[in-house]
């Protein structure tokens, strides 16, 4: 053969090789047994073997594990279903509120005034009527002892008017006169000084309020030289220091103008008081010169008349010092101290003896409020006692941020523990034995913003939307979207719309 058929023959040899693996395997083990033993034989083709029954082995696993999580996925989950029960509940709306009084009010003296006296502390119950305060003026105390004064002398005029004079009479009638002449301008010279005293005060607020914002801008100075670092934390320190010292001089002197207004307040009131008495002086000394006369007497007692309602006017006055209850309640607050000054901010905050409870309700339960309705009242603090109420009150409006009305609740006889501010939980009662579906609460889930339960229906779990109320002990109460004749799924969570299931205990 020539050297080209050779080759050709080895090639296809070697290409059928390839293509018959087992062909070679063969050729292979042939050459071997040339080369090996009998014994080598029969290791090598045991070992062979083994690797196989290996592989068949691990192949044979994998297809069952295969088979049983396909069977697994194939298979129906099983669910436990029930079916709603019609049961007779009470409703209830439930929220949290908070206690104050029907009536709360800061109680104060019409008149402005310092408190002398402060006959209550925070915690006391008070009747109507009751003195709570004293307040110390000065200006209607002393226009009351000049009224008083000047009854006495009206009295007196109208004494010796309607009797014949004496000489001692004329000459103290005269002297009378006088010396009233002289105390109006006494009291005209001390409204002057008064007056002076009160420009000098404000010309020195004047200058304590620029040492003041002297004092300020010096503080924002050093403050900001501080932050730089320029100057030590002790200046700062320092200024902030003077500010406040220069505050306290400008709040003192405040107090200081308050007091010389109120002095020349009552040097005018006793200017007033002098003016009236010199007249009826020189009125009595000229009486007294001309002897009595009808018209004269007439006169001097309508001046003893005008003279005792001006008492009365000045007596009302300072007694508008005085602080009174003005119903039964509770202090709750002292807002002053003895020696403040106080106006119309009050000395005290008092709270009527009828409390009131203020809840916020969500306005989805509007439709189902009324007023009358009772309510059943608790206290996590005082977990052992409730109590009743009812509503009296529905809020004219929604609050448009919170989407809540106020819902006003009167307890029927409540506790001692009741205080005013104090948090309770309230529970409105809406209906009573009313017959509803009620399903467990695990049938509940959301779908969307959607309230749905699971039916079985042809093996296939089917969600059905359903509107409920707020749950009891017994389930959740369902308004609509049950017949009562359905069978839901009981665990809503192991299921999905759609998902093939089987009831437990089904054939």
């Amino acid at each position: 053969m020539s050297p080209d058929s050779n080759s050709k023959n080895d090639n296809s040899k070697n290409d059928l090789e390839r293509r018959n693996p087992e062909t070679a395997l063969v050729k292979v083990d042939s050459e071997s047994e040339k080369q090996f033993s009998p014994l080598s034989r029969r290791q090598a083709v045991s070992k062979r073997l083994k690797n196989w029954t290996i592989r068949i082995g691990v192949l044979s696993v994998l297809v069952l594990v295969i088979g049983f999580l396909v069977w697994r996925s194939n298979r129906p989950t099983e669910v436990t279903t029930t079916q709603p029960k019609l049961t007779p509940i009470t409703e209830t709306v439930a929220s949290s509120g908070r206690v104050s009084g029907t009536t709360e009010t800061f109680v104060g003296a019409q008149a402005q005034g310092v408190v002398d006296e402060l006959y209550v502390k925070e915690g006391d119950r008070v009747k109507p009527g009751q003195t709570l305060a004293v307040l110390k003026n000065d200006v209607a105390e002393a226009q009351t002892k000049q009224a008083a004064q000047a009854v006495q002398t009206a009295q007196a005029q109208l004494a010796q008017t309607s009797r014949g004079p004496l000489q001692s009479e004329l000459e103290a009638a005269t002297a009378q006169a006088r010396q009233a002449e002289a105390e109006v301008v006494q009291q005209r010279a001390a409204i002057t000084q008064a007056q002076k005293t009160v420009v000098q005060q404000q010309a020195q607020l004047k200058q304590l309020q620029a040492e003041q914002d002297l004092a300020a801008k010096q503080l924002a100075r050093t403050r900001t030289l501080a932050e730089q670092g320029i100057v030590p934390r002790a200046e700062l320190d320092q200024s902030q220091t003077d500010l406040q010292v220069a505050q306290e001089r400008v709040a003192a002197q405040r107090q200081a103008i308050e007091l010389a207004q109120a002095n020349v307040r009552q040097a005018r009131a006793s200017l007033q008081s002098a003016q009236a008495n010199a007249l009826a002086q020189q009125a009595r000394a000229r009486t007294v010169q001309s002897g009595a006369r009808p018209e004269d007497v007439q006169v001097a007692r309508r001046r003893l008349s005008e003279a005792e309602q001006a008492l009365d006017v000045a007596r009302q006055q300072a007694a508008n010092s005085v602080v009174s209850a003005p119903f039964a309640g509770l202090v709750t607050q002292i807002t002053a101290e003895l020696g403040q000054s106080v106006g119309a901010e009050g000395v005290l905050k008092l709270v009527s003896g009828e409390l009131e409870i203020h809840v916020d309700v969500d306005e989805s339960n509007l439709a189902n409020l009324k007023v009358g309705q009772p309510a059943v009242i608790s206290s996590t603090t005082f977990t052992g006692s409730t109590f009743e109420g009812a509503v009296t009150e529905l809020g004219p409006a929604v609050d448009v941020s919170r989407g809540t009305i106020e819902v006003t609740v009167v307890p029927s006889a409540p506790p001692d523990w009741l205080r005013p501010g104090q948090t309770v939980n309230v529970n409105i009662i809406t209906a009573k034995d009313v017959a509803r579906l009620l399903v467990p609460a695990t049938a509940l889930t959301r779908s969307g913003d959607q309230t749905v339960v699971f039916v079985v229906a042809n093996g296939i779990a089917l969600e059905k939307p359903v509107v409920t109320r707020a749950p009891t002990d017994a389930g959740v109460p369902i308004l609509a979207g049950l017949t009562g004749d359905e069978r839901i799924v009981v665990d809503a969570a192991k299921v999905t719309a759609g998902e093939r299931v089987r009831v437990a205990g089904a054939g």
